[in-house]
């Protein structure tokens, strides 16, 4: 069923839009206004001007990357986001005519944005989306059907038990699943997960306190294998040499040659 549309002006939105900051997610709900231009001209604020939380604007890239999975749209496939944040990714994968767009967080701040949005967007489709406040450990007692397509961003190194948090998505996922996870980039060699405490107060970070850093592709890759993914594609690696972290991007498929369309050279 399709959300009631927004009857609020537009000086009533930007009014609600400033009163739920800090957004990290840029989504347009008119054609003049979208949650992240209400604070800048771009959609965009690092972490020291937005309350401590980045402000992005992926809509381009993350549609480029669906229409390189799914030349002929996403008509009659479904799409889960695992930590969806504001929902930004549930939104654009409905303009793509996902049949079914489902996010979950744990956090209510941004779980209430999420819905917000889905009351007031008003350029695109907003029926068959629905969000969740919940964790991700709890996702098994939803017995929801797998999905095609899987989003796992920002939630990796933020887990107590990632590898279960992870095994929960995977088993989830029909056909591709997206890995996009910070990684510690101290430069140790051995395979592994480096220990990471992070407090539980900050809207971007977990919220169980002990949380563990992925130390090389190498270590997602053999994750995944070991969760039935036959094909991965690094589709993304940031890398500064100045930095302890390193953030970078998987997408793993179940089928061999799924990922042909994916505009990288990095493979394994």
């Amino acid at each position: 069923m399709e959300s009631p549309k927004s009857v609020c002006s537009q000086e009533e939105l930007v009014s609600e839009i400033r009163a739920m900051a800090p957004w990290h997610h840029d989504i347009a709900l008119t054609p003049d206004l979208s949650t992240g231009r209400v604070f800048s001209e771009t959609g965009r604020l690092l972490p020291p001007e937005n309350q401590g939380v980045s402000l992005i604007s992926p809509r381009e890239k993350f549609l480029r990357r669906l229409q390189e999975l799914y030349p002929a749209g996403m008509s009659g496939k479904s799409f889960l986001d695992c930590a969806c944040n504001a929902g930004g990714y549930c939104f654009w994968a409905r303009e793509q005519d996902v049949a079914r767009a489902v996010g979950f967080d744990v956090r209510k701040h941004w779980i209430d944005q999420a819905k917000f949005v889905l009351q007031h967007r008003q350029v695109a489709p907003v029926d068959n989306i629905e969000f969740h406040e919940m964790d991700l450990y709890d996702l098994p007692q939803r017995n929801w059907e797998p999905f095609d397509l899987v989003y796992f961003s920002g939630i990796f190194y933020h887990l107590p038990d990632p590898i279960t948090g992870l095994k929960i998505a995977a088993d989830l996922t029909r056909d591709v699943l997206v890995l996009n996870t910070s990684m510690d980039n101290s430069g140790v060699e051995t395979l592994g997960l480096k220990l990471s405490i992070e407090g539980t107060e900050p809207l971007m970070s977990g919220v169980h306190e002990l949380a563990w850093l992925p130390n090389n592709p190498e270590t997602l890759y053999a994750i995944l294998r070991w969760m039935g993914f036959r094909e991965m594609v690094l589709a993304a690696d940031q890398t500064n040499p100045t930095s302890l972290r390193r953030r970078v991007e998987i997408y793993a498929a179940r089928e061999p040659g799924r990922l042909d369309g994916i505009k990288t050279d990095l493979k394994t």
